[in-house]
């Protein structure tokens, strides 16, 4: 049985959005909470209940300091002035600085120009007072140079731009008079010796620094010379812009050279080809052809030869070939033939004899072609030449290419060994002028500042030493601050050490839920336990003793009407349906939940409503004790299916319109079955069956499964005793409820005293103005008491 149940379980995420429907303008307006500012009452009221701790606090330290201040001894200030800078035309001409620097003429004010914050910090910096400290502890061995820091001030003269000095002024203050001179002497002594003797020893350390730097200096200017002088050598280089130039021209220069030669071997060669088809020789045929045509023997022997080429014509026409004068003139032909050759061979030579030579050289060459022949022998000649030239323009322009290439590199090189030579050089004769400046000026006798006031203390008209205007009350101000300062945190850290609600006003401020109702403290609850009956029982004279009789009814009353308002606001919580189901619950054990849940269900059931109060708290259930009914069968049963809610719910004597379900005898693993699907069904049943179903459920922080429960209601009431549960702890379970979606309609404050009467938040009906609010007439005394029980 228990294992089917269990299985029914429903989350609680699902179980709250079923039963809680609000509708929708509800809905909006609990998904949009007002903004607020920052809320200071919580430490408005912790620094009221610590007020004691932070007044004590504050005495402490303001009278720590009033003490001090009492027994201290006067306080006195002594200074002088000194003039760090030549004020008239004269003083400025007279300078060494001026003398040193100067071309002529009145230097201007920029030029004395002091630099006074730096100077301060010089004349402040610790190796100054540890040279006047030294000075002082000659006479004074209890003077230390912390003692110094803290009682020597300086400042330069004039408070803004328009009213600022060339006057520093030296304070130093103490309390022995004898002491603060003895200071201020030493230290006018020492910031003399440094306007004079120091910053001569400064020039000096300049001239050894430019010395030092002067053969470095030289070295670099000589290395950086011989590299542009190498780089000079190397490439010809002088002047590297007017040269690239040049170069830029040259290159242009060449390539148009190149184009021209080009051309012209174009042509030529076009033009031998020509003359060579024309005469069909090389030019070495047209040279011989030439030389035969032209040489007189060779033309003589042609010419016989040919003569007799004719008379053997003539011959062999009129006789045979066998006849003796056909054969004399062939053998002549033969010899004039072998002479021409002969003479041919020694003109030509061998080259152009025989069978490869060719047949037209030996032909007689006319005017024409010996023209011919010499215009294309010198048409030979002037390409050879051209295509020489062609290779020499081309070799040129590949250097003066290479040359373009490499010369931006070599001249940039050059640049920068010229910059730096440049800077070297400037650098090396301007060190060179300041030295010879540095040297003149210490050769001169330095000016020192002037002393316009001598150290003094003021003194009065009686000639009385006139102490320092004194800064107690300032002091005694700033340890009040202070005293308070510590006393608020002392304060916040206790009320933080404590973690309590300490009023009402605690419980309101500290969560983003209204606070319904605040209960009041019972200090006679032993005797009477708090009840809604025992109150009224009190009002009417019954159960109250005759010595504090007033104040019992007193008690009694506040007790009413605080339920009153309580029921009220949980009534009017929401404007369009009225509250259903309540969950009274409170994070730990003992903070009166269940009293305040049977009240509240009493007063809800003297309004009229059929009110069910269920004793949901399975693990310690208390109700039973408190209304004096038997608990034999009660939830437990019911959710174990032994028998039906109209046979264990019972009339509470209390009211006619009061029911009571019990929380039964507690069985092992009962509590678990809040979660049930039989759990979620009997409540829709006593839902549906009464106004107003209370349910005391167990405390949040031990029992889960009280969450559970609780989703399936409208909300929870949760109960807060005051000095009592830990904020902490209720913070957790308003964290867990936010978790688990869980609604919270509001907080009761339990157990407070009545100082003054806190301000509750209502709902929205009654802020309108809604006058309607509960007012029970006292109950008939037939009406049931309860026993004093322990809850």
């Amino acid at each position: 049985m228990e294992t089917e149940q269990d299985a029914h379980i429903v989350p609680i995420s699902n179980q709250s959005r079923q039963v809680q429907q609000f509708p929708a303008e509800e809905a909006d307006e609990s998904n949009g909470p007002p903004s607020k500012g920052l809320n200071v009452r919580p430490l408005l009221r912790t620094f009221q209940r610590q007020a004691l701790i932070i007044v004590s606090i504050i005495g402490l330290a303001g009278g720590g300091v009033y003490y001090q201040i009492k027994g201290g001894k006067k306080t006195y200030q002594g200074d002088f002035r000194m003039l760090v800078e030549p004020v008239t035309t004269e003083a400025r001409i007279a300078d060494p600085s001026a003398l040193a620097n100067r071309e002529g003429g009145v230097p201007s004010r920029d030029f004395f120009s002091l630099d006074y914050p730096t100077q301060l910090e010089i004349l402040r910096s610790p190796q100054m007072m540890s040279a006047i400290a030294k000075q002082v502890q000659k006479r004074e061995p209890k003077f230390t140079e912390e003692i110094l820091k803290q009682g020597l001030l300086m400042w330069r003269q004039g408070a803004t731009e328009l009213d600022r000095t060339k006057i520093l002024e030296v304070h130093y203050m103490g309390t022995d008079p004898k002491l603060i001179v003895l200071v201020l002497q030493e230290t006018k002594k020492k910031y003399l010796k440094y306007s004079l003797d120091e910053r001569k020893s400064r020039i000096g350390e300049g001239v050894k620094f430019i010395e030092d730097q002067l053969p470095g200096l030289n070295k670099r200017v000589n290395d950086l010379k011989s590299e542009l002088q190498i780089i000079q050598q190397q490439q010809k280089i002088t002047d590297p812009k007017e040269q690239g130039a040049q170069l830029i021209v040259q290159v242009r220069t060449i390539e148009t050279l190149e184009l021209e030669t080009q051309r012209l071997l174009q042509e030529q060669k076009t033009l031998y080809a020509n003359l060579q088809k024309q005469l069909d020789f090389t030019p070495n045929e047209a040279i011989a052809a030439s030389a035969l045509s032209e040489e007189p023997q060779y033309k003589e022997l042609l010419t016989k030869v040919k003569e007799v080429e004719g008379q053997i014509a003539v011959e062999t026409a009129r006789f045979k070939s066998a006849n003796p004068i056909v054969e004399a003139l062939e053998r002549k032909r033969a010899n004039l033939i072998a002479l021409l050759n002969k003479q041919t061979e020694r003109i030509l030579g061998q080259n152009l004899v025989g069978t490869q030579a060719n047949a037209k050289v030996q032909n007689f060459q006319n005017s024409i072609r010996l023209g011919l022949i010499k215009q294309l022998v010198d048409t030979a000649n002037q390409v050879q030449v051209l295509e020489a030239r062609s290779q020499a323009v081309l070799q040129t322009k590949n250097d003066l290419n290479r040359q373009a290439r490499e010369f931006p590199s070599v001249a940039r090189r050059y640049n920068e060994l010229q910059q730096q030579l440049d800077i070297a050089a400037r650098t090396r004769d301007q060190l060179l002028t300041q030295r010879e400046t540095l040297r003149v000026q210490a050769a001169q006798s330095q000016v020192p500042w002037e002393i316009i006031s001598e150290p003094q203390i003021p003194r009065d008209l009686k000639g009385n030493l006139i102490p320092v205007a004194s800064k107690n009350t300032n002091k005694i101000m700033m340890a009040v601050v202070g005293g308070l300062v510590l006393g608020l945190g002392l304060a916040i850290v206790i009320e933080k050490f404590r973690n309590i609600f300490y009023c009402a006003d605690d419980v309101k401020d500290g969560f983003d839920v209204p606070l319904l109702g605040v209960i009041p403290l019972n200090k006679n609850a032993k005797e009477l336990p708090p009840s809604i009956a025992n109150a009224y029982a009190a009002l009417e004279g019954k159960k109250q003793q005759q010595k504090n009789a007033k104040e019992q009814q007193k008690n009694a009353k506040e007790f009413i009407e605080a339920f009153d308002s309580l029921y009220t606001n949980i009534r009017f919580l929401s404007s369009n349906r009225p509250i259903g189901s309540l969950a009274v619950a409170s994070a730990t054990v003992g903070e009166g939940k269940s009293t305040i849940a049977l009240n509240l269900a009493h007063l809800a059931a003297m309004a009229g409503q059929r009110v069910l109060l269920v004793d949901a708290d399975l693990h310690d259930p208390s109700l039973h004790l408190l209304l004096g009914v038997p608990n034999f069968k009660g939830l437990s049963n019911l959710l174990d299916k032994e028998t039906e809610p109209k046979e264990i719910i019972q009339r509470s004597p209390l009211a006619d319109h009061l029911f009571v379900l019990t929380a039964g005898v507690p069985k092992p693993g009962t509590s678990r079955r809040l979660a049930s699907s039989q759990m979620r069904d009997l409540m829709e049943e006593l839902h549906a069956m009464f106004d107003l179903v209370i349910y005391d459920t167990p405390p949040l922080v031990d029992c889960k499964d009280a969450n559970f429960l609780a989703a399936r209601t409208d909300g929870i009431l949760l109960t807060v005793a005051v000095r009592k549960v830990k904020y902490s702890v209720v913070k957790k379970v308003f964290s867990q409820l936010e978790n688990f979606g869980i609604p919270c309609v509001g907080t009761v404050a339990n157990h407070v005293i009545k100082r003054r009467k806190p301000k509750l938040s209502t709902s929205p009906v009654l802020e309108e103005g809604n006058d309607e609010y509960l007012n029970f007439s006292p109950v008939p005394s037939s009406i049931r008491k309860l026993a004093p029980q322990k809850e």
